[in-house]
């Protein structure tokens, strides 16, 4: 819990909700407002993290209005505003480690199934990760990414569908660096040249890909 939910809760304890939503600048406080304020006090990111606007506040301003009603300090306020900020541009920013699954796919294995199938079958070369892998040390990072290795090849039985036998994982950890792992586990070795394959088609002269992201990025 942050010092200012904590400030937050202990001042709001023997507050009647109604009247404290009022100085908030709820002239007529309803089922909905003690609602979010009850959602707000419970919330670890005290409401910044769901966009909401009711005609009166919408998060932020919700929360400046609080602790204004409450006698807390403006500039604490802020300052628990800036480090979200700081967090969400960080996360934003950050290479999201994901795994590639790799079968040695070539064009010519499936001749005859439509380019627009194996776009649709790309997801599933495409692994994601825990969100929060990339705040992991290295390590850490690298033990959760064999981990899903195995537990891959057991859902898979070491086969993907259209993409035949997997012959081996490649561990997208950084812009542009890869690791290769085996089926097992092991970890192989830097394979950080290897271009990864996209499969896509055209649509009116232009190449489209499935995936929600461009690049080395997992859907």
């Amino acid at each position: 819990m942050s010092e200012l939910q904590r400030q937050i809760r202990q001042r709001t304890r023997f507050r009647p909700e109604s009247d404290l939503l009022r100085q908030m600048g709820y002239a007529n406080p309803n089922h909905r407002h003690r609602k979010r304020l009850t959602q707000v006090l419970a919330d670890p990111e005290l409401g910044l993290g769901k966009p909401e606007y009711d005609f009166v506040h919408d998060c932020r301003s919700f929360l400046h209005a609080l602790c204004r009603a409450l006698g807390i300090p403006e500039n604490n306020c802020q300052a628990f505003i800036a480090k979200r900020d700081a967090n969400d541009k960080a996360e934003r920013q950050a290479f999201k480690p994901w795994l590639f699954v790799d079968t040695g796919f070539r064009r010519c294995d499936r001749p005859g199934m439509p380019l627009f199938a194996l776009a649709l079958m790309e997801r599933h070369r495409r692994l994601v990760l825990a969100e929060d892998t990339w705040r992991m040390p290295w390590h850490e990072q690298l033990t959760r990414a064999q981990s899903r290795v195995r537990e891959h090849m057991a859902e898979s039985g070491g086969e993907l569908q259209a993409w035949g036998r997997i012959q081996r994982y490649l561990f997208c950890y950084a812009e542009g660096r890869k690791l290769a792992i085996a089926p097992s586990g092991e970890v192989l070795g830097d394979a950080s040249e290897r271009k990864l394959p996209q499969a896509s088609f055209t649509l009116k002269g232009k190449p489209v890909s499935v995936l929600l992201n461009n690049g080395d990025s997992p859907t």
